[in-house]
């Protein structure tokens, strides 16, 4: 045995013991006792018997001790340096994984097919159970509006639109997903957005994990996935990659929605939480009540603000005119974002301050 403390494995043992196990090895369990009992039982009456069965007990408690404590962590180091090749990634399979899960989930992916139609409910029920043990799910897309969207649709021989729309029905999904969460479960999921290219993909549940590569003309899940422990070289590599990519990111949040807070001349305050697009560097909300708002104010006596703008201070609103070429523009960003439709587009546009 090492010198180090036994404290962390006997985090190990508890974490183990609170593992969910499947019907049938309780269904075990449950007749080895009962046949344990019915023996106990019967050699009841023997010459000598709590000697005997203080004995028996004594020996099989040390070999407990000695299996979980020194053969356990032997076979376990053994098995973080193997390497287990997939021929493909098994999103069902993944998902089952994820079940049982008590401490980590991480998704790092340009998109992925585990949001899709076909696995997303299977995941998000296996996310249920794993936040409800306590495990923190963590996922990690490409930003649909960063420059690596155009070079990954380039390696795919596809053009970056088709990339783009593949992220955004993503994150609508998740959003909805979110949405659905209780607070307790919402508080273990997190949704990011990275701008830089990972090069790899990760797919983690507790102490195992699924790697695989970028590659070119293929996408990340049709190609051999390597599973390793997260503390091989391997999976260390990976995690650092996706911990560095993590706190670049922004939220899913962020990207999503937008708070904005309008002020006017009487200084009067409302607040509002907008979906929004981006067209040419200009930033256009949209929303009921802000429409409902801004019918009945003077445009030249409200000022927008909000922390989620590039330039900080007041901006300028300005309704788009429906029957722009601009307007039509907006619905096709807004439809492709959202998959809803809205007819009233306000562009935010910083105030510029006129001095001699």
């Amino acid at each position: 045995m090492s010198g180090r403390s036994p404290i962390p494995r006997l985090r190990w043992l508890a974490r183990a013991l609170r593992t969910p196990r499947r019907p049938q090895s309780l269904t075990v369990l449950v007749l080895l006792t009962a046949c344990a009992t019915l023996l106990l039982w019967h050699s009841k009456g023997m010459d000598n018997y709590d000697e005997n069965l203080a004995l028996n007990l004594g020996t099989d408690i040390l070999g407990v001790v000695v299996t979980v404590f020194v053969i356990g962590p032997l076979i376990s180091r053994a098995q973080e340096g193997r390497v287990r090749e997939h021929h493909r990634l098994d999103y069902e399979w993944f998902a089952a994984q994820v079940h049982g899960t008590t401490s980590n989930v991480k998704v790092l992916d340009t998109f992925s097919n585990l949001f899709g139609p076909q696995f997303s409910e299977r995941f998000f029920r296996a996310v249920r159970a794993a936040t409800a043990h306590g495990a923190r799910v963590q996922i990690l897309l490409l930003d649909p509006d960063s420059l690596a969207v155009i070079l990954r649709g380039r390696e795919l021989g596809e053009r970056s639109a088709d990339i783009r729309r593949d992220i955004l029905r993503n994150l609508r999904t998740l959003d909805r997903f979110a949405q659905r969460l209780d607070d307790n479960a919402r508080q273990f999921l997190e949704v990011r957005l990275c701008s830089t290219s990972p090069g790899v993909t990760l797919y983690r549940w507790d102490e195992r994990c699924l790697v695989s590569f970028l590659t070119v003309g293929r996408l990340s899940g049709e190609g051999v996935q390597l599973e390793v422990a997260v503390r091989s070289p391997l999976g260390t590599f990976v995690e650092q990659r996706f911990d560095e990519l993590w706190q670049q990111g922004k939220p899913m949040e962020r990207f999503t929605r937008m708070p904005v807070t309008l002020v006017d001349t009487g200084n009067g305050r409302r607040e509002f939480t907008c979906q929004f697009v981006s067209v040419d560097d200009s930033l256009y909300i949209s929303g009921p009540d802000l429409v409902t708002y801004l019918a009945r104010h003077h445009l030249d006596q409200l000022s927008a603000f909000s922390d989620a703008l590039t330039a900080p201070g007041a901006h300028e609103l300005i309704v788009v005119d429906d029957e722009s070429d601009l307007h039509a523009q907006l619905i096709q960003h807004f439809t492709e974002k959202y998959d809803a439709s809205t007819t009233a587009f306000v562009q935010l546009r910083p105030s510029v301050l006129v001095t001699e």
